[in-house]
């Protein structure tokens, strides 16, 4: 099976979680990170989910999953051992047209979650095609150790220098000459010295913008 990548926009979507074990709470949190809105189903719920509930960070569905849990759901993700549970949830949401994942269950998924690696908005995704969550984690951590905060910094760096140059209507070519120029310059090994007046004075030379260098 070929998958193809995608980075969703959850922000204020209705992401559902079918499930209230440590796994499902685990996926909560990294939806949550992704400023979605969570709804959750279970007959009980871990410690950790129900905190998230009494601080208002998720909405709880007590009792057993039926299709009505659906309504209004972007996606879903099932995280039940309930073999009959994860084959009605997969049923329902193919009848909908809702996107699904069935936790390490490939065959009933729409949908696999890539293991990340994140440095702020630079998200590095690793997927083995549900083949091997174990060596898609180990590239993660390995990926983590090689692409420390300074990546970080260089994003948001890049990301208003590319704000502005647009916003002055610059011609496209010129900016993407200027991007690269400041990609392939060695710009990263003064933030990971902490040279920020260094690192002003090679945007500024490079693109002729005066960014202020703020501390990480």
């Amino acid at each position: 099976m070929k998958y193809y990548p995608v980075f969703f926009d959850l922000r204020e979507k209705v992401c559902l979680v079918v499930g209230g074990g440590t796994v499902a709470e685990r996926k909560v949190q990294r939806l949550l990170e992704c400023e979605a809105s969570v709804r959750v189903v279970g007959e009980s719920l871990s410690e950790g989910l129900q905190s998230l509930q009494k601080s208002g960070q998720i909405q709880c569905l007590a009792g057993r999953y039926s299709a009505a849990c659906l309504d209004g759901a972007f996606m879903v993700i099932c995280a039940t051992d309930d073999r009959a549970v994860n084959e009605q949830v997969m049923r329902d949401c193919r009848s909908r047209g809702i996107p699904v994942n069935v936790v390490d269950d490939p065959e009933r998924c729409d949908f696999i979650l890539p293991a990340i690696a994140e440095q702020g908005d630079l998200s590095i995704a690793v997927s083995t095609g549900g083949k091997s969550p174990a060596l898609a984690k180990r590239l993660r951590r390995e990926l983590e150790d090689q692409y420390g905060p300074e990546y970080r910094e260089l994003v948001n760096i890049l990301g208003e220098l590319r704000k502005r140059r647009l916003a002055k209507g610059y011609p496209s070519e010129e900016n993407r000459t200027i991007f690269e120029a400041v990609v392939s310059s060695d710009i990263l090994e003064q933030l990971r010295k902490g040279d920020r007046e260094g690192v002003r004075e090679k945007i500024r030379r490079l693109s002729g913008e005066d960014l202020e260098q703020n501390e990480p």
